[in-house]
This record gives structure tokens, sequence and C-alpha cells, in this order.
């Protein structure tokens, strides 16, 4: 269970890194149209549906493979599935504004730096995490290292962090095989 949310959660990410990257250049193979979501900058999705339908069909597994037409994905063969466009654009939409790449990689950079406070590895001290003094943390209860000074959720399995006393976080991870600073 801990790996599939594990995937779920590596998946949502890439999706976002992949979705925010819309439109690419046009290439024509044969009678269908595939579009490089890498390459598009900042063009709607919109645009890739010439018929004017409102669908666009996207691959399952390479989200920045969309084409106007159904077909299968040129980088993996997977048939390609069909969304909404206005649906696919909100998604896209980042206060108001389609999200260019530099702020993609901004929010992947910020995410990946989320991630490395919060999970911790090695031997882990309370104490330091504790940076306001009051005595406790917030923990996972299903990553037990997964620990931080304030409430959120953990960037492993998405379950919101438990409020815990310092001792009980040191009980919790030593119970589950970690090591922890005296």
């Amino acid at each position: 269970m801990k790996n599939v949310k594990s995937i779920i959660a590596l998946m949502a990410i890439l999706s976002i890194f992949f979705i925010g990257q819309v439109f690419a250049q046009e290439h024509n193979h044969s009678h269908k149209t595939e579009i490089n979501v890498d390459n598009l900058g900042s063009k709607k999705l919109s645009r890739v549906d010439k018929n004017n339908d409102g669908k666009i069909f996207q691959c399952p597994m390479h989200k920045d493979q969309v084409s106007d037409n159904p077909g299968d994905c040129p980088k993996c063969g997977m048939k390609l599935k069909e969304i909404d466009v206005n649906q696919f654009n909100k998604r896209m939409m980042n206060n108001g504004k389609m999200m260019s790449l530099k702020e993609i990689k901004k929010q992947k950079d910020k995410t990946a730096e989320f991630k490395k406070e919060i999970i911790r590895e090695g031997i882990i001290n309370l104490s330091e995490i504790d940076k306001n003094g009051d005595g406790k943390v917030f923990q996972d209860m299903m990553d037990w290292n997964v620990i931080s000074d304030s409430k959120g959720d953990c960037p492993v399995c998405g379950m919101h962090l438990k409020e815990v006393s310092l001792e009980e976080a040191k009980k919790n991870l030593i119970k589950n095989g970690f090591k922890v600073s005296e």
C-alpha cells in the first residue's frame, strides 16, 4: 500500500511538471498530429484542438504527448486518452495565468526542497526539527521519518502529519527501525 501511494505521489508530481509544459511544435505523421508539450511554451492547449471539438488526446504515461486525433503515443505506443481541453487548461493555470516552463521548474525545485526538509534520513535529531521549542513535531503515521515542525501533508503518501510530542515521535521512529540521536 505504501509503494502504491508513493508511486501515485510521484506520478502526480511528474504530471504537474509535464502538464505545465503546455504546447509543443506540431509533427505531421501521416494522418495524425502529435504535439510535444515540452516545446509549446505559453501557447494554450486549445490551439492543438484544430477541429474545435473541445477534445484532445493525451498519452497516459507521457503527459507531454498530445494530439487532436485519436491514435498511439509516439514514445511508448500506448493508446492516447481523450481529455477535455478546458479541463486541461484549468489544471495548467496558476493565479489566472499559464505557468511558464521557468515557473514549472521553480515549483518542481520547491517541491524537491520541501521533501529534503521533512523526509529525514540517517540519525534523526528531533531537537533540531523542533525549531520553535514547543516539544512537539508533526509526524506521518505511515512514513515515520517524515517529520516537520509545522502542519502539512506527507510528500510521500499525502497523509496529514499528526502532531506528536518529541518523546512520542522518538518512540515511533525507534519502533519502526529508525535511529534517533539522544
